[in-house]
């Protein structure tokens, strides 16, 4: 059987949510990383004024079921943050050498770091490892020779590297979670825990924080 069949009717008993009120979705919440030891994700629209292009977060009447869940990081050019650049710019599951330069390759210290997620002031997860999230590819940027020639005119000559970060499946980096219901009117503290500041800022490049969560939304189910 699909497994999305049998995750859909597993929800429909424990949870008592009707089966074709169950849609795919996706949330995203991200946070600009700064000099601090803990870092906010907000996920609901009501608690944000103005969310980001990429965001997608839970609306007031809706619910969302949570099966999956990560967090990632993405790295821009401060001077030209605009709703291209936030829309051209992968996620990235490691701290990737060649994208986070001076003082944002601190933004590693976030994978030494643990999630706190509270759901109306009980605790869903208390301390889970943000190493847990850490994947880096088997291809890896830059990991292939780029030749001066072309396929016309052969060069035995390179003038650099080339190549992408390997994403192997639409879940990579993800991590399971026991199905949770979450809603746009409940208190939620969902947190970043570093333990000490930590430097990320730079002159040139905005390091962010990106907390991301896969499972099923429910439309208008408080209405």
């Amino acid at each position: 059987m699909n497994s999305i069949v049998s995750e859909k009717r597993y929800i429909q008993q424990a949870l008592g949510i009707p089966y074709e009120n169950l849609s795919q979705s996706y949330l995203r919440a991200e946070t600009s990383l700064a000099s601090l030891s803990q870092y906010n994700f907000i996920l609901q629209a009501n608690a944000k004024s103005a969310p980001l292009v990429t965001e997608r977060l839970l609306n007031l009447n809706d619910q969302f079921i949570i099966t999956h869940f990560r967090i990632g990081l993405k790295a821009l050019t401060t001077a030209n943050i605009t709703p291209t650049l936030e829309l051209t710019t992968n996620v990235q599951t490691y701290l990737d050498p060649t994208v986070f330069l001076g003082d944002t390759a601190n933004a590693g210290a976030i994978y030494n770091g643990s999630l706190e997620f509270t759901i109306d002031r009980k605790q869903y997860l208390p301390e889970f490892p943000v190493s847990s999230f850490y994947r880096v590819p088997a291809t890896q940027t830059g990991a292939f020779l780029d030749t001066a020639g072309t396929a016309g005119t052969p060069a035995a000559t390179f003038v650099g590297n080339t190549g992408v970060n390997g994403y192997d499946n639409g879940l990579y980096g993800f991590y399971p979670s026991e199905p949770t219901l979450i809603d746009g009117r409940q208190t939620l503290d969902i947190n970043l825990v570093l333990g000490a500041a930590v430097d990320i800022t730079d002159a040139t490049t905005t390091a962010r924080a990106v907390f991301e969560v896969r499972g099923y939304l429910v439309v208008n189910s408080k209405s």
